[in-house]
């Protein structure tokens, strides 16, 4: 990611709170009902500078805290802890978060993801990325790190034992522009935010320009932007818009086969 100003802060900020969850009915899924009185409420927080790690799921989950701690209902506890048992690291637990109108502890979990309609499968970018195993992960592993005894015995004294989980996964599904396929059979949300995907041969006869990672969470539109992507030289996968601002992936003719990620 490149240097973000305090104006993108502010659209990144609203551009989350309405963007929908990618699925529904998942064990402790965060749904867009729940989004949306979490959004009636929220406070866009003040411009601060985010001196974290330029990779999109680190500067997600900063947004996704800011606007914890502006927010009049919920009171952040602790961010990031990194649980160890037995020499092993089990993972971290993204967020404790209380519920300041029930006084109940919450564990959040967040992720920001895109994934692409594959023979049956949704996978990312990075095709090593699988939608169904990234929920199952989510939630066999991660929202269940405050249930372990490393949690239980070396903090549950000093944060209290969380009695809602929440997982909360945004971002955009894309599906081929040539034909109808579909990915795996995970039940989506039916209002998440879609797009095109096609390799970039394909995308030869299209006018697309390139939207920087930077922006993947609040795409500019085609008139906004002026560096067209040039298909012949796509060589990692590309998100771009069109001029009836659709957005796109292109993807190099080696995917799903090798990775290579920038």
């Amino acid at each position: 990611m490149a240097e973000t100003n305090h104006q993108q802060y502010a659209t990144d900020f609203i551009s989350l709170l309405n963007c929908p969850p990618l699925i529904s009915n998942a064990l402790y899924a965060a749904d867009s009902e729940w989004l949306q009185k979490f959004r009636s409420r929220a406070i866009i927080p003040s411009p601060s500078e985010y001196q974290g790690s330029r990779r999109l799921g680190f500067y997600y989950q900063w947004l996704w805290k800011q606007l914890i701690k502006a927010h009049p209902d919920y009171q952040l506890i602790a961010e990031e802890i990194q649980l160890q048992w037995n020499k092993q690291t089990l993972g971290a637990i993204d967020f404790l978060v209380k519920n300041l109108r029930n006084e109940q502890l919450e564990h959040w979990e967040v992720s920001i993801k895109f994934y692409l309609a594959y023979q049956q499968s949704w996978l990312g970018p990075n095709a090593q990325d699988n939608l169904d195993k990234k929920v199952h992960r989510m939630t066999d592993h991660q929202l269940k790190l405050c249930e372990h005894p490393a949690y239980k015995s070396q903090l549950a004294v000093k944060y209290g034992q969380p009695v809602v989980k929440r997982l909360i996964m945004q971002g955009r599904l894309f599906y081929p522009f040539k034909e109808e396929a579909f990915g795996s059979g995970i039940e989506l949300n039916p209002n998440a935010f879609t797009g095109l995907w096609c390799y970039s041969p394909e995308a030869s006869t299209l006018s697309l320009r390139i939207i920087g990672k930077e922006n993947w969470i609040c795409p500019p539109g085609y008139h906004e932007l002026t560096k067209s992507l040039e298909t012949k030289q796509v060589n990692v996968p590309a998100q771009a818009v069109d001029p009836n601002n659709r957005l796109w992936f292109v993807m190099p003719e080696y995917w799903p086969n090798q990775n290579k990620i920038q």
